[in-house]
């Protein structure tokens, strides 16, 4: 009778020292394929949004290129790499696509009708080791006192 009651308590002792033993190894904060809250401050995270605003300017047939304005909400999921889900506001620039220009260097449209802002949904998609960055989905909506709707 006495058998059942040890092995209780050895396997809580095993449990506990083997629970010991790996929550010193366990250093990631993320689990796996779940979205979690990211700094919108955070470098990696200004670089993804950076890679949707290259992403809008290549798809775009503005004759202008855009910029980030403002970073609004990250998110990041660990999927075979990272994913980042953005939500951002990008501006106009007074640069124009056809120049070689530095984008850091452009200031943005100041008068109507050439100021445009849009808000932008995208996913970025980074496998670091294969050296890929996908924009995998990127909608954009201009500003309500704009007008339309401009899905890419």
């Amino acid at each position: 009778m006495s058998a059942p009651w040890r092995f209780g308590i050895l396997l809580f002792l095993g449990v506990s020292i083997l629970d010991g033993i790996f929550s010193d190894i366990r250093t990631s904060t993320m689990d796996p394929g779940f979205p979690k809250n990211a700094s919108t401050n955070d470098p990696e995270v200004k670089k993804a949004v950076r890679i949707t605003v290259y992403a809008y300017n290549n798809m775009s047939n503005d004759l202008f290129l855009f910029k980030e304005l403002e970073i609004q909400k990250a998110m990041i999921q660990v999927v075979k790499g990272i994913k980042y889900l953005l939500r951002a506001k990008i501006g106009r620039t007074v640069c124009q696509k056809n120049m070689k220009n530095i984008l850091d260097e452009c200031d943005f449209q100041q008068k109507k009708p050439l100021k445009q802002i849009f808000t932008c949904y995208s996913e970025v998609w980074k496998i670091s080791w294969l050296h890929m960055e996908k924009v995998s989905v990127l909608e954009c909506t201009q500003d309500p006192l704009q007008g339309h709707r401009h899905l890419i």
